[in-house]
């Protein structure tokens, strides 16, 4: 531990000498540190210790002093504040009682413009306040929640106090890790609805005892998000899936007179669904984000059957005698329709990884839970009629998403 104490000694002197007179020079500092860096990464290394918290001594000077602890902006502060300009400096603390909290200045806001003239970056605003004195008022324009505001503020020495300052092993500034910026992508998703009353249904009508997968199928959409500020992306997305089936069943019509017809069968199975979605997002590390949150919108599922004579025996149609032809080779078609709307809520859990700075990989697991104020309906030929034991399937589903993310 001797060397830690060394280490101690020799900053408590650089303390002394006035080098943390004024929290605008915190930065001054770096010079001189890097001299005993590596002594305090040794000694911190050989105390076995990941942090060395020094407690340090400001005192009174001949220089002004704006009181505020500030560092530079950078994309996300810009983003998640809302802020459209490219000039400014982040107030990241200010000092109790001191000139910039006496003037209604807070930790949070953006100075804009100093005495009149715009601040482009922290040493440029530390240099404006030096070339003051002790005393001067100046005007002061900062940005807050949106809007900007004007204050006067009077320089001034600050008072004497102590400060706890802790350094990290690397003596780096530990900074936000961003969780992106939004952006959009494919969603390819895995849906598995309760189908099993419907094949039940289609099974009667000659198709496969399976027309449609009972373990779920893959169906594809698309969505996107954006940065609404503090880790909450608001954005939106749709999906869909379409798939049919045919088969050839010999039709017995008793319409008049029995007689069978050989005809075409086809069965299509469609759902549609999109929504509003909100998440809030969570940086693991630079490369790995986690969010959850939900979507919340519409669908409908509909089940169509379509039957018509089979297309067998065709001659070649007689383009100077289309009149005969037509009314010859003209098929009755009956159609079938189940159809059902919904409201839909769906919470969700997800995660980023990102590969490059316009490209990541997302994961998604979600419930999805579907209410539907009228039930399903039918149409024959076009007409409304009341459905009879209507079935209990819906568009309640787990649902999980692999695919690419363009952005992050």
């Amino acid at each position: 531990m001797n060397r830690v104490l060394k280490v101690m000694l020799v900053v408590i002197i650089f303390s002394f000498s006035g080098l943390f007179a004024q929290d605008e020079e915190v930065k001054d500092l770096n010079a001189t540190m890097e001299e005993v860096q590596m002594e305090i990464d040794a000694a911190m290394e050989e105390a076995d210790l990941e942090n060395l918290t020094i407690t340090l001594t400001d005192f009174d000077s001949d220089s002004p002093k704006m009181g505020v602890f500030l560092s530079n902006l950078d994309f996300e502060d810009i983003y998640e504040m809302h802020y459209d300009y490219n000039y400014g400096v982040y107030v990241s603390g200010v000092t109790e009682n001191g000139p910039a909290q006496n003037a209604g200045i807070m930790k949070g806001d953006i100075v804009m413009e100093f005495d009149g003239e715009k601040v482009k970056f922290e040493r440029h605003l530390v240099n404006l306040i030096k070339s003051h004195n002790i005393g001067d008022e100046v005007n002061v324009k900062f940005f807050r929640l949106g809007k900007i505001y004007e204050t006067t503020l009077t320089l001034n020495t600050l008072q004497k106090r102590d400060k706890d300052v802790i350094i990290t092993k690397k003596g780096e500034k530990k900074k936000r890790l961003p969780v992106g910026d939004g952006s959009g992508g494919w969603l390819p998703i895995w849906y598995m609805p309760d189908v099993t009353e419907i094949n039940t249904f289609l099974a009667d009508l000659d198709f496969d005892d399976e027309t449609f997968s009972e373990d779920g199928f893959l169906i594809h959409g698309g969505g996107g998000m954006g940065n609404v500020g503090k880790g909450w992306f608001l954005g939106g997305m749709g999906a869909g899936y379409e798939k049919k089936q045919t088969t050839m069943f010999d039709w017995t019509c008793n319409d008049t007179l029995f007689f069978t017809e050989p005809v075409k069968r086809t069965a299509k199975y469609s759902i549609g669904y999109g929504g509003i979605t909100l998440d809030k997002r969570y940086a693991l590390s630079r490369k790995f984000i986690t969010s959850i949150g939900f979507m919340i919108g519409w669908g409908g599922t509909e089940f169509v059957v379509k039957q018509s004579k089979s297309n067998q025996g065709l001659t070649n149609f007689d383009f100077d005698n289309p009149s005969a032809n037509m009314n010859e080779y003209y098929d009755y078609k009956s159609k079938l329709k189940l159809y059902s709307d919904y409201m839909l809520f769906q919470p969700r859990v997800a995660f980023h990884w990102r590969i490059l700075d316009w490209l990541s990989f997302r994961a998604e697991a979600a419930y999805m839970v579907s209410y539907s104020s009228e039930g399903w309906q039918a149409k024959r030929n076009g007409e409304k009629i009341k459905l009879l034991n209507a079935p209990d399937t819906n568009m309640d589903s787990i649902t999980f998403s692999f695919g690419p993310w363009f952005g992050f």
